[in-house]
């Protein structure tokens, strides 16, 4: 089996060390799968590049490094941000220019994940899917009464399979009881929007995507064209994380607020749509 990995990298050296150690174990703990990587790294003032240039030395795959001057933009929903983002993902995947492998993992370099990640993806590979995206963590408690210390991180692009988007800062972050109740069982959740920061792609359908943005987050054009395919679907059970410095938000209570509104009923998230749309 052929696993192909894409990611970017910029100014990576608080955990680009943890990303590659990550990326070896899986290596040497699959025999049987072969891995191709294919990394862009762009405009790193601080040591990424040597140390990604030294660690592909007999990897298979594409390393590219460039020098776009490009801003460097908070983790936010800019809109410049947005279309930086879809120019240097669609760079990063022209990376693999025959794309053959089996499947492929794009994933943020930030991402804390485990060795066995690849493995736990395919308990999942006979649903008929595009794409499988995890139940993402953040060290942000949930700010919804579960009590959980963590919650679920991307939400800004998670909208659930009637298109509604899903709470932020909530351990569970469906709306329907439905998803709720797959999510706390841990059973596959189809959804409409999802990235994860650690999606697993068929790659026959990759060939087909990329990514682009008229100022809304890169991720959502990419998903409605692979979901044009096969299910996208998240899987509770696969459970990366991400550090955020940040625990605390100047609008969270308005934000809570609209949530347990929206929770109450349906008729609330009805009528709520008909209002955003």
């Amino acid at each position: 089996m052929r696993i192909s990995f894409f990611s970017l990298f910029r100014d990576s050296s608080k955990y680009i060390n943890n990303c590659l150690s990550t990326l070896d174990q899986i290596n040497s703990k699959h025999g049987d799968f072969e891995f191709n990587f294919f990394f862009y790294e762009n405009d790193s003032i601080d040591n990424t590049k040597e140390v990604l240039s030294k660690w592909f030395d007999g990897k298979s795959g594409k390393l590219l490094c460039e020098n776009i001057q490009a801003p460097k933009y908070e983790s936010n929903l800019n809109k410049n941000r947005m279309l930086h983002m879809s120019n240097i993902r669609n760079k990063m995947l022209s990376l693999d220019e025959y794309k053959d492998s089996d499947y492929s993992v794009i994933f943020d370099s930030d991402v804390n994940f485990n060795n066995n990640i690849i493995r736990d993806f395919l308990k999942y590979k006979d649903l008929n899917f595009s794409m499988l995206t995890p139940n993402i963590r953040q060290d942000v408690p949930c700010k919804m009464g579960s009590g959980q210390a963590t919650s679920y991180y991307d939400s800004s692009i998670l909208f659930d399979l009637s298109g509604t988007p899903c709470m932020t800062w909530s351990n569970n972050p469906f709306y329907e009881d439905a998803d709720r109740d797959n999510f706390k069982k841990q059973k596959p959740i189809q959804v409409k929007s999802a990235f994860g920061s650690f999606a697993f792609i068929k790659t026959e359908y990759l060939k087909y995507c990329n990514w682009q943005s008229k100022g809304e987050s890169e991720h959502l054009s990419f998903c409605r064209q692979l979901t044009m395919i096969a299910p996208i679907y998240l899987i509770p059970s696969i459970q990366p994380s991400v550090h955020i410095a940040t625990k605390n938000w100047d609008h969270e209570d308005q934000v809570i607020a609209r949530q347990k509104h929206l929770l109450k009923n349906k008729w609330n998230r009805f009528l709520w749509k008909t209002q955003i749309s």
